[in-house]
């Protein structure tokens, strides 16, 4: 890695590295929102300022789904949720929304009330 961030007191090596990762970690996050999730065209369509924050969040929450069911997924099938790609989940639920919209609140577990 190279800084420009010279003071090693200041900026010891190990912080920067473990920083560093993180930085990409949220840089991944955004990608996921805005190509995958989201795609390209995708523009904020509210025009109140209270009413774009709503409209954030309900993307935040819909990419946690995604993430919260590919955490599910693996660890139901044993392995580790990184080899899962976000991309896949997106194909897989996309395929899926059709199957879904068919059915009645009352067949998903979740929604069950006996």
């Amino acid at each position: 890695m190279i800084t420009s961030l010279l003071d090693i007191k200041k900026f010891p090596a190990e912080q920067l590295a473990s920083e560093y990762h993180q930085r990409w970690e949220v840089e991944n996050t955004i990608d996921e929102l805005k190509v995958h999730l989201l795609s390209r065209k995708t523009h904020v369509r509210s025009q109140k300022p209270r009413e774009v924050v709503q409209e954030v969040y309900g993307w935040l929450l819909g990419h946690w789904a995604v993430r919260v069911l590919m955490f599910q997924a693996a660890t139901s099938a044993g392995i580790a949720p990184l080899r899962l790609s976000f991309t896949g989940t997106l194909r897989v639920i996309r395929r899926a929304r059709t199957q879904f919209q068919r059915l009645h609140p009352e067949e998903f577990p979740l929604f069950s009330t006996g």
